[in-house]
């Protein structure tokens, strides 16, 4: 039995988050035995699930996301400590920092008793919202840790034709892996429309009048996004206050948490949009317990403003979902959506453009019932199975 350990800094329960619970909680636990370490950001969300499914976890103290030299020098001395006692066959490293420290740990052990380094990409730090001499710093700390690692798997084919652009490792080592999800088990999950509207008004005062004063039915646009700022919340608020000029009736609902909440909810009262948006926190904290997901039938419209992207969870579930969506054309989103076939793509950063793809939709209703029946296809492509099933051919052959 190989013994895999996972390494991941956290944010919440995003991509990598969740990329590395899918793969935890679904490989053949008779070939392979599972450890999974992860930091404290978020509360620890990723290893309270692995708990309640009953596997091996370590909660590091030091594995933040920020950039802290003093905080991750002690974290890859608690990496260490740990790889040391773990001793790993596979050693699975997830999202950059951990990456990048990860990767340093098996120097400390012979060549013959190094054990297999693979990491994963979801989405090129490199091009997200960094000054360009960080952007160029992290780049080259890319290059540096690929000679230590011995697979890169990217989570898009846009992110391995970057990796290969700049040289940051050979077309052997490296592959594509889509994330996917058990869409019939998500199809479960849906609440209906009406007991979503329940729970999300009994939240939220000012929602709950927004549907008592509406005139005419509302349109629920709505995404699913921590705030930082590769998701290009600002972009999307400035797309609103042009949506909701052409659009009376429709609301903006917002499920996610993190750092840039205040600049968000500064420009929602800047733009006069306190009765039009409404952030509801994260679904973790609701009394249900359930996964955002579950709330997606309550939209009638998906959007996502991201300017840096992996291949991101909540596409895939709005497409579960069947809803119309509208996202940027970035990381591996339009592996996702295919532009005018079940959804639109525009440029990151514009909200123009972003606000006039939205009315389109909502001011069609017919080839918005289209975009759904295509998502609903679509969806078959990315499957929980096959991305697990890769993913352990991964780690037997190289």
């Amino acid at each position: 039995m190989a013994k895999i350990l996972y390494l991941v800094t956290q944010s919440g329960f995003g991509g990598a988050q969740r990329n590395v619970f899918d793969l935890a909680t679904n490989l053949d636990a008779i070939r392979f035995d599972v450890v999974v370490a992860a930091g404290p950001d978020g509360d620890y969300q990723l290893n309270n699930r692995l708990d309640q499914k009953g596997i091996r976890n370590f909660r590091l103290k030091h594995l933040r996301r920020p950039i802290n030299p003093f905080c991750d020098l002690r974290a890859f001395f608690e990496i260490l400590k740990l790889f040391k006692k773990e001793r790993p066959d596979v050693l699975h490293l997830h999202s950059s920092k951990a990456g990048f420290l990860g990767a340093l740990a098996p120097l400390w052990r012979s060549q013959s008793a190094r054990p297999k380094v693979v990491y994963t990409v979801h989405g090129a730090v490199f091009e997200a919202e960094f000054p360009s001499l960080f952007k160029y710093s992290f780049l080259w700390l890319e290059k540096f840790s690929a000679l230590l690692k011995d697979k890169i798997i990217c989570v898009s084919e846009k992110d391995k034709n970057l990796w290969l652009k700049y040289k940051i490792t050979s077309p052997k080592k490296i592959a594509a892996i889509h994330n996917g999800i058990n869409y019939c088990q998500l199809e479960k999950n849906f609440i209906s429309k009406e007991r979503v509207k329940e729970i999300f008004t009994s939240r939220n005062a000012a929602l709950f009048e927004a549907f008592r004063d509406a005139s005419a039915e509302l349109k629920i646009i709505g995404t699913i996004a921590n705030f930082y700022p590769e998701k290009g919340l600002p972009y999307l608020i400035e797309t609103l206050n042009i949506v909701f000029e052409k659009i009376p009736n429709a609301i903006f609902v917002h499920l996610g948490y993190g750092p840039q909440k205040e600049l968000i909810e500064t420009m929602i009262k800047d733009y006069g949009l306190e009765k039009k948006v409404f952030l509801l926190g994260a679904p973790e904290n609701f009394s249900e317990k359930l996964a955002a997901a579950a709330y997606l039938k309550f939209l009638d419209l998906f959007v996502l403003a991201s300017v840096k992207e992996g291949f991101p969870y909540a596409i895939l579930e709005a497409m579960a979902a069947g809803l119309p969506m509208v996202a940027s054309f970035v990381g591996g989103i339009p592996e996702m959506i295919a532009n005018g076939e079940n959804g639109f793509l525009v440029p990151p950063r514009n909200p123009d453009m972003l606000a006039e793809k939205i009315i389109e939709l909502l001011q069609n209703p017919v080839l918005a019932q289209k975009f759904s029946r295509a998502s609903l296809e679509k969806i078959k492509e990315f499957s929980l199975e096959k991305m697990v099933e890769k993913t352990e051919k991964i780690y037997q052959t190289g």
